[in-house]
């Protein structure tokens, strides 16, 4: 089907007219300008509908009139309804659409100076009233050097009405420049092509009923029978042979087997076989910085390339963070303190006025990992690598203040068309008056929880030498490496409250030897440790309630 260009370029100025006399201010703007028009179809879940897609950018630092010229992309797209939560509560929308050429057929263009490409989101950021979940979270993905979906910030017009501030942002897909995975033909039934690639997702059911799935194995934990729910989201179901999907289910099957198996440390024959263990700390890092309530048991991917190309299990890529960053107000989502991937342990006893269990568990692999050694070592050192680097203070600020600066006019027009500054909206911990407020408190959230993490695996540094003396004075544990038989001793140099306990690198008690008030004199405890797992720990002595002495424990 063709469209006019003189149709097209009437129905501009019939759409400007309509913004003057609808009240709406949006004549230009510091961000690309999106102007869609489906010739009076709607846009509906599914089927896509055909629409015109017109892009207003004239660069940075440049005014997008609604009039200028349609500069950065004009053509056919197919448009529809897309997500579940944010699709059936919210009255803004989120969108997703194809790029086609004029017989419907998908064909890629590169869009705002993104990677080519034909599917394409249009997140609405509704029950994020800052406008940029989303955007920190991948771009702290990207600065760890994990693909994330590329993101802009653009005003949206739907036959002519404004319709607000979205986020144009890339669709999860396989490709060279997203998820880049060898593409996996029909016919591609054995030998190393049946190894990869694959997308798989942990997540609801929605969308599409024609979809490849099956549930885990193994319960999270023995207290739910829920069980997590795998979907294949590449290749789609209908290009997928029944030998692929064997392969794939019968592969995520062995590393839950060998993870909750009895070898699982065995870094030839453990999990590390069949996972990229570098992506999944930093799948986690991201999670738990951002405290994701989504995190781990929903929108959560996964991606298997071919065996000759390395193709191991590899988490990733970030989606879906936007009741991220303190915004959710359950399963403490708002809470600067405290592991998001324990989230299943959130979910008993049941919440007040809830009479049915949570179906959507968390895997029971992050507790797992985290009992090796070498794992929380590595999250441990990769912590420190991100915050001396690429995660540092100042580059998260710079980052979310630059962001909410660009945002600052557009805002005001958003909030105009969608009034819920200052109200609640599903699931908001905190309820600002204004922007500011929003990007303000978010911020600051952010900052006590990154505090707290650092807190958590904060490495024990170098002492002087009269520090060392002080410390040895205090306190003493030996042997260390441990063995079966240990011994504390410590100096209550006066009458206090002392505290002694025992923490994994994740700061996890495991072990309180001492909770009461002493008088001073020096003690001695002898303790057995057959039972801790192998590695690191933290012996933290506090006398009324002030940290003296810390020191780093191994378990071999």
């Amino acid at each position: 089907m063709q469209f006019k260009s003189s149709f097209f370029a009437t129905t501009v100025v019939l759409f400007f007219t309509i913004f003057l006399v609808k009240g709406q201010v949006l004549q230009s703007s510091n961000l690309p300008i999106f102007i869609i028009d489906t010739q009076g179809r709607g846009i509906v879940n599914e089927p896509k509908t055909l629409a015109k897609l017109g892009i207003i950018d004239n660069g940075i630092g440049k005014r997008n009139n609604v009039t200028d010229p349609q500069n950065d992309f004009k053509g056919t797209i197919g448009i529809e309804f897309r997500g579940s939560t944010s699709q059936d509560l919210f009255p803004k929308k989120p969108y997703g659409f194809e790029v086609w050429d004029s017989t419907k057929t998908s064909i890629t263009k590169k869009i705002l100076g993104f990677p080519s490409e034909s599917d394409w989101v249009l997140n609405p950021l509704y029950n994020d009233k800052t406008l940029m979940r989303d955007p920190i979270a991948y771009w702290l993905a990207r600065q760890s050097g994990r693909y994330a979906s590329r993101t802009k910030h653009v005003e949206v017009i739907i036959d002519g009405r404004y319709e607000g501030v979205y986020v144009l942002q890339e669709k999860v897909k396989r490709d060279k420049n997203r998820v880049d995975i060898e593409k996996i033909l029909p016919t591609d039934n054995s030998g190393d092509n049946l190894t990869g690639g694959y997308i798989v997702k942990i997540d609801k059911e929605t969308g599409s009923s024609i979809v490849k799935k099956w549930s885990s194995s193994y319960r999270p934990d023995e207290r739910s029978q829920a069980r997590p729910l795998f979907q294949v989201e590449y290749p789609k179901a209908i290009d997928m042979s029944n030998n692929q999907f064997e392969y794939i289910k019968a592969y995520v099957n062995a590393f839950e087997t060998n993870l909750y198996g009895p070898v699982f440390r065995d870094p030839t024959n453990g999990y590390a076989k069949y996972i990229d263990v570098n992506s999944f700390i930093d799948f986690f890092l991201l999670n738990e910085i951002t405290r994701n309530v989504d995190g781990y048991r929903l929108s959560t991917y996964l991606y298997k390339n071919r065996d000759s190309k390395g193709g191991k299990l590899t988490m990733g890529p970030a989606w879906d963070f936007n009741i991220a960053l303190g915004n959710g107000d359950y399963y403490n989502g708002y809470k600067t303190q405290g592991w998001q991937y324990k989230v299943n342990d959130l979910m008993f006893p049941l919440p007040v006025g809830a009479t049915v269990d949570d179906f959507f568990k968390a895997p029971g692999w992050w507790g797992r990992l985290l009992d090796d050694f070498s794992f929380s070592e590595k999250t441990y050192n990769r912590w420190k690598t991100l915050r001396s680097g690429q995660w540092s203070d100042a580059k998260i600020k710079n980052f979310i203040d630059s962001t909410a600066t660009n945002l600052n006019e557009a805002q005001a027009r958003n909030f105009q068309r969608w009034p819920v500054l200052g109200k609640y909206v599903w699931p908001n911990y905190y309820v600002g008056q204004t922007h500011k407020d929003e990007v303000a408190w978010m911020q600051n959230w952010l900052v006590q929880r990154i505090a707290w993490i650092d807190g958590q695996l904060k490495e024990i540094g170098i002492l002087t030498a009269t520090e060392q003396a002080l410390d040895q004075k205090l306190l003493s544990a030996y042997p260390n490496p441990l063995e079966d038989n240990n011994s504390i001793v410590y100096e209550v140099p006066q009458r206090s409250k002392v505290n002694l306990q025992l923490y994994d690198i994740l700061g996890r008690s495991v072990r309180i030897f001492v909770n009461e008030n002493q008088t001073a004199g020096k003690y001695e405890i002898n303790w057995q440790s057959q039972d801790l797992e192998q590695g690191v720990y933290i012996l933290d002595y506090q006398l009324d309630d002030k940290s003296m002495v810390k020191k780093k424990i191994i378990k071999n």
